[in-house]
């Protein structure tokens, strides 16, 4: 079992079969749908998906102005204004805001974090102390939980929270990973009450500035348990009877497609930091997964982050073409008849080879 997702997978066959053209999977029974932000008609529809994806895909790419960063054209599928979990893609979001802060002096790259048994989440960690820019690389590169962790604490739960929210009110994110997968495997009844599901949904429906005080406490709590427990009590809810995507959509950094893809292309870029740290910035994401291996449409810069979970996945991406031009896209899939996250990773290669047919379509339709 893992959550992360780490540099591409080589030597990998996944066999695609066609599926119904500008549909996407079909989704799980009782699967929630919630919206945010205008209800989008893309210009163009996407190529069938992959045959090996099943659940809830919600998948909006498009071309940007690069002086502005306003859409030009759109290629999509699904409804992209729906609320979906986003994984570990929230993580850059993250490291962007550490790196503002080292650009105003309130960190350095070489800033020491260490990791605790407190501050440890689940899967490989980064032991001992490590400088900021270590832990920055990890988290993107490597996907690495605790790096990604100890980065937003670094920065403070709250300013991340509203910092993204002021960028992209339809995007949440409000909770460190062991913290939200603590509530899921429920460790948290204590703040969260003995029935999982109303108090996700308690949690959900307050007020943001209450949500984001209980996220405080909740943050804080999760850091009363070791990985290894968080872990195997996340483990134990997505193989249980109490699992419901209603709770995922409660604890989970959510957003929409669309609105995801739009902040990718402001913030992938790295055009709101220094030149150092934009430079380390962007060399981060040139190494993250997934790109493809023979893309169709060139680039010159293609900065990547995925995540990937029980019954989860999700890319996004940047792509800079040696002409100037600028495409960004977000692929929200839960809901997932896989299971396994190791199993999710297998569709990674035939899913980032469709999204570049349709960025390669998109970059023609002109």
């Amino acid at each position: 079992m893992t959550v992360r997702i780490c540099a591409w997978l080589t030597g990998m066959l996944v066999v695609a079969t066609a599926g119904t053209l500008g549909s996407a999977a079909t989704p799980r029974p009782g699967a929630p749908e919630r919206t945010c932000g205008e209800a989008v008609r893309p210009t163009l529809s996407a190529s069938p998906l992959p045959g090996v994806v099943t659940g809830r895909v919600a998948f909006y790419a498009a071309e940007y102005t690069p002086a502005t960063l306003t859409v030009m054209r759109s290629t999509g599928m699904g409804t992209v204004n729906a609320v979906q979990p986003i994984a570990s893609t929230y993580k850059p979001l993250v490291v962007e805001l550490a790196l503002r802060d080292v650009d105003s002096g309130r960190l350095r790259l070489n800033t020491p974090l260490a990791t605790t048994a407190a501050t440890r989440s689940i899967e490989f960690y980064p032991a001992g102390t490590n400088t900021l820019a270590t832990l920055a690389q990890r988290a993107i590169v490597r996907s690495d939980n605790t790096a990604g962790d100890l980065l937003q604490q670094a920065v403070g739960t709250q300013h991340v929270t509203r910092s993204i929210r002021e960028r992209s009110p339809c995007t949440s994110v409000f909770l460190t990973g062991k913290a939200a997968w603590a509530a899921q495997g429920f460790l948290q009844s204590a703040m969260v009450g003995d029935d999982l599901l109303a108090g996700a949904q308690r949690y959900a429906a307050l007020p943001f500035e209450e949500r984001l005080a209980t996220a405080t406490r909740l943050n804080a709590n999760a850091m009363t348990y070791t990985g290894p427990e968080v872990e195997g009590a996340i483990d134990s809810y997505f193989r249980g009877p109490m699992y419901d995507p209603r709770i995922d959509l409660a604890f989970q950094h959510t957003s929409t497609a669309k609105a995801y893809a739009d902040l990718v292309a402001r913030v992938y870029g790295g055009d709101n930091l220094g030149p150092q740290t934009r430079r380390l910035f962007r060399s981060w994401l040139k190494d993250g997964c997934c790109q493809p291996k023979s893309p169709t449409l060139k680039a010159a810069y293609w900065g990547t982050k995925a995540g990937s979970g029980w019954r989860l996945l999700t890319l996004t991406g940047r792509v800079e073409t040696p002409d100037g031009r600028v495409f960004a896209y977000a692929y929200l899939n839960d809901g997932s008849d896989t299971l396994e996250a190791e199993d999710m990773e297998r569709q990674i290669p035939a899913v980032v080879a469709w999204i570049d047919r349709n960025l390669r379509t998109l970059a023609t339709s002109r």
